[in-house]
């Protein structure tokens, strides 16, 4: 077994998944870290991946993306990848099963090499499992004081600072600008991790990014989450508790088709939402927003007696 850690998580893949291409973005997160769970992904016997995706279709559907539908199967979670016949022999094909903690879980894939008509060759399939472990070991975190937000953190001077908001919204134009005007370390470009740990909320790097591929095996202590909005002037405002659960129910990464899931998950957001304090940033993308930004993040730290380290 290969061992990873993201967000003081464990976690154990079978070797046989882990020489596999696509499972490359974990290489950089095998560094120990005090770990408090384990997830573990088993190889299931691809003799068996025909009657599982048979059995797990047979139930309902409890969520659906690009590249796969989510399955209760009553005692488990089943992924099941979601394609067409063609992109299914190009892509392979995968089932995930996972327990209804997903602590642990077992991959079913197909190897089977297929003739591409195009090129007059024999190919073997990339078969993109990633975002089916994504997701289970993501609504893992949601049952063990975790959550996964659609963000983009950076460090600056052993604080972190958190931006959020919609696809296009500008996170990581933010984080790249305080890396070029304030100094900051780009930790994560999409998806971070936040946990609640010994008091004091902690933000991570996970192995999981988006378009930027900027992700890193770090850790730092969240001073302030900034809800961002392209405008044609800079200005910021501080949220209230009950604006800022507004801003989390839209940009935390929420497993809806698990209530008990889902029942520990939203008291968290709410202490997330009533201790770190929350902005909303109305901002041109130029150096100006990373200084007011700062500015008011400092004074916040002056006025309510907390250091900025």
């Amino acid at each position: 077994m290969h061992e990873y850690y993201f967000a003081n998580y464990r976690l154990l893949v079978d070797d046989a998944i882990s020489s596999d291409d696509s499972m490359e973005y974990l290489t950089d997160f095998g560094k120990v870290m005090p770990d408090t769970h384990t997830f573990t992904i088993h190889m299931g016997d691809e003799a068996l991946l025909e009657q599982e995706y048979s059995d797990a279709t047979a139930f309902p559907i409890v969520c659906t993306t690009e590249r796969f539908n989510l399955h209760d199967t009553t005692d488990t979670w089943t992924f099941v990848s979601l394609m067409d016949e063609k992109s299914m022999k190009r892509n392979g094909k995968y089932v995930l099963t996972c327990s209804r903690d997903y602590s642990e879980m077992t991959l079913y894939i197909s190897r089977q090499p297929y003739y591409e008509e195009r090129i007059q060759r024999w190919l073997t399939p990339n078969i993109p499992i990633s975002s089916a472990i994504r997701a289970a070991c993501e609504a893992g975190m949601t049952m063990r004081d975790g959550m996964p937000l659609h963000a983009s953190l950076v460090e600056k001077d052993g604080y972190g600072v958190v931006f959020l908001g919609p696809s296009g919204m500008g996170k990581s134009t933010q984080a790249k600008l305080w890396v070029e005007h304030q100094g900051a370390d780009f930790i994560i470009g999409d998806r971070p991790g936040l946990r609640r740990i010994n008091g004091r909320w902690i933000g991570f790097g996970m192995p999981w990014d988006g378009k930027d591929g900027i992700r890193q095996q770090k850790q730092v202590p969240i001073r302030a989450l900034i809800s961002l909005e392209q405008a044609p002037e800079n200005s910021i405002r501080r949220l209230t508790k009950q604006e800022a659960m507004i801003v989390l129910l839209n940009q935390v990464m929420m497993p809806m088709w698990d209530d008990a899931a889902m029942t520990l998950l939203t008291p968290l957001m709410g202490q997330l939402a009533s201790e770190i304090p929350f902005y909303h940033l109305k901002n041109l993308p130029n150096r100006e927003a990373t200084v007011l930004t700062r500015e008011v993040i400092c004074e916040t730290c002056a006025s309510e007696r907390k250091p900025i380290v």
